[in-house]
C-alpha cells in the first residue's frame, strides 16, 4: 500500500513538472505560504531531470531580484515576461 502512495505521489510530481506552461505559482509553492522557497524551486526545476540542482539554484538567484531568499509571485511573473521577450518562440517556461 505504501508503495502505491509513493508511486502516486511521484506520478503527480512528474505530471506537474511536465505540464510546461500550465505550471502555476501556486503549484510550485508547495507549502502555500505565498512564496517559493529555494528548496521548492530547486525541487520543481529538477523533478523532470532536465536541470541540475546547481543550475536550478542559479536560476532561483536570478529570479529572486530582491535577494530575500524567496520568490514572490510578482518576481516569477516578471521572470516569465522577461523570458518570453528574450525568446518569443520559447516554451515560456522558466
Amino acid at each position: 500500500m505504501t508503495r502505491y502512495f509513493l508511486l502516486l505521489g511521484f506520478s503527480a510530481c512528474a505530471f506537474a513538472a511536465s505540464a510546461g506552461e500550465d505550471v502555476t505559482f501556486q503549484t510550485v509553492d508547495a507549502n502555500k505560504d505565498g512564496f517559493v522557497s529555494e528548496s521548492e524551486f530547486v525541487s520543481w526545476k529538477t523533478s523532470n531531470g532536465e536541470m541540475s540542482p546547481a543550475d536550478a539554484l542559479i536560476k532561483f538567484i536570478e529570479i529572486d531580484t530582491d535577494a530575500s531568499g524567496m520568490i514572490s509571485e510578482a518576481e516569477m511573473d516578471a521572470a516569465r515576461v522577461q523570458k518570453s521577450e528574450e525568446e518569443p518562440d520559447s516554451d515560456k517556461q522558466m
